[in-house]
């Protein structure tokens, strides 16, 4: 009896330290059977920096703590300015063993990995300004605008346009500028758009009128392109350095075309060059140079990196005058002008559209033109006629004597001494109109031509044609002689034009 006795003890002490370790192995495995076990969520979360895995925490919360800790750490231990640019991911993983970091050892493993996203230490994400072919660096976008609008605010007192950056090309980072008018809280607006939707408003007409008027827009004349980049903190410049910088007017050379009227000093005083300097610009130029309507002479012009394209509608009251008619006429010469009537002075009320480039007046559009006074325009009657070639009259001889005074008496020809009987031809198709003698001419031949004018020749020694002949040009027509009022063998030669003599060597080579 006493045999069974001490198995039964056995048994029963068998099977409390069963249950007792069964007890114990559930209570250990508490934490794996929640609620998340049962939804197949447990797990952990690892963080990987550019797809780099640098640890494991038991939550998101830990890693992003640990993250934050971390970029807090790195900013501390580097005092100047350094760009990063690292991807970083937290996921969670649905695992339920696996080795997990506390949080010091995260964030000193996520600090370890920052190095590698550092770009350069001495660098920073910068923003270049293109100006045409001029560059400048800026540090901010807010620096690049508050330059643009720095530089256009001289040329917009009232700050009625505003600049922005608007993206052009995601992949290269690149910006364009756009200028707009600003949201103003201006009655005036407001009052025109109602009385354009015929709302009754006070305003008159003119005082409508006038509301028009002012800077209707404002750009660049360049173009200018704005490109994201990481420069040297010490190439990148201030606002007032990129302002000194882009603003700087320096001499550039240029062509002026001479109006009528001009004169070398004006035109060196009116572009700020003295007249030693203006000669230095043009080569050959010097105080007895002269210069004509349409002649083209450098100069040098103020002309900084960026310049502003500003346009204004303005309206006022100007005296004017009428576009120059001109009349062909038939009967005179091309170059030959004549003014019929001098026409009168106007006056009108216009509504124009003025362009400016830094300031400077640069081109007048009238979109609106309420004549006042009409004026008459100035008629000009213009030659059609083509002026005749004419040829020297002999071959050879030796000019002895010019147009003009001599011997106290005007000498109305030109004469070229010459042997008796060489030959003489006419100076230009025509008809022949004398071939006789003619008082101290002696034998004179006079010859009509086609557009009117009229050809002489004198102190001919014989004569080949008669009058009512029509002659070509070049032909002989004559032989030189010695009489008349003649001091010697020679031609005298006269060219009418008009009814009067002119200088014959203005149309026939002297030798």
């Amino acid at each position: 009896m006493s045999h069974f006795s001490r198995y039964g003890r056995r048994m029963r002490l068998t099977l409390i330290n069963t249950i007792s370790a069964a007890c114990f192995v559930c209570l250990a495995a508490v934490p794996f059977f929640d609620g998340n076990l049962l939804k197949n969520e447990v797990g952990y979360y690892t963080v990987t920096v550019n797809g780099v895995k640098v640890g494991s925490a038991n939550s998101k919360q830990e890693a992003q703590t640990a993250l934050a800790q971390a970029r807090v750490d790195f900013s501390k231990d580097y005092e100047q300015v350094i760009y990063i640019d690292p991807q970083i991911e937290v996921t969670k993983e649905n695992k339920a063993i696996a080795t997990r970091m506390n949080e010091a050892e995260l964030e000193k493993a996520i600090y370890d990995s920052l190095y590698s996203c550092v770009v350069e230490m001495d660098k920073q994400v910068a923003y270049t300004v293109r100006i045409d072919d001029y560059t400048v660096t800026l540090g901010s976008r807010e620096d690049v605008i508050t330059l643009l609008e720095r530089v256009a605010a001289k040329y917009d007192s009232k700050n009625e346009f505003q600049i922005a950056m608007d993206l052009e090309d995601a992949a290269s980072g690149t910006y364009g500028i756009t200028v707009a008018k600003s949201e103003i809280k201006s009655t005036n607006n407001d009052i025109v758009a109602a009385a354009m939707n015929s709302v009754e408003t006070p305003v008159s007409a003119t005082e409508a009128e006038s509301i028009a008027d002012g800077l209707t827009s404002i750009g660049f004349e360049q173009n200018i392109v704005i490109s994201e980049t990481t420069a040297d903190n010490l190439k990148i410049a201030t606002v007032d350095q990129a302002y000194e910088e882009i603003t700087k007017e320096n001499a550039e050379k240029t062509i002026y075309t001479v109006e009528a009227g001009d004169t070398l000093s004006e035109i060196a005083n009116n572009n700020g060059l003295t007249f030693l300097q203006l000669c230095e610009l043009n080569e050959g130029m010097s105080e007895e140079t002269i210069i004509v309507p349409g002649d083209a002479i450098v100069i040098t012009v103020p002309k900084s990196e960026i310049s502003v394209v500003t346009t204004k509608t303005m309206t006022y009251e100007e005296d004017y005058n009428a576009d120059v008619q001109y009349v062909d006429n038939n009967e005179a010469y091309r170059g030959n002008n004549t003014v019929i009537s001098e026409g009168t002075t106007g006056h009108r009320k216009v509504t124009a559209e003025v362009t400016y480039v830094n300031g400077v007046e640069n081109g007048r559009t009238y979109t609106q033109e309420t004549i006042m006074t009409e004026s008459q325009p100035k008629i000009v009657s213009v030659g059609t006629l083509t002026p005749p070639t004419y040829l020297k009259p002999l071959y050879g001889g030796s000019f002895s004597s010019g147009y003009g005074y001599r011997w106290g008496t005007f000498h109305n020809a030109v004469d070229w001494s010459c042997s008796v009987g060489t030959p003489i031809m006419a100076a230009a198709d025509g008809v022949v109109a004398r071939a006789s003698w003619y008082s101290g001419y002696g034998y004179c031949i006079d010859i009509r031509h086609t557009d009117g004018s009229m050809t002489r020749y004198a102190h001919l020694n014989s004569m080949n044609v008669s009058v009512g002949q029509r002659v070509s040009q070049s032909q002989v027509i004559a032989a030189s002689g010695n009489t008349g009022n003649s001091t010697g063998p020679h031609l005298h030669f006269e060219l009418w034009i008009n009814g009067s003599t002119v200088n014959p060597l203005n149309y026939v080579n002297k030798y």
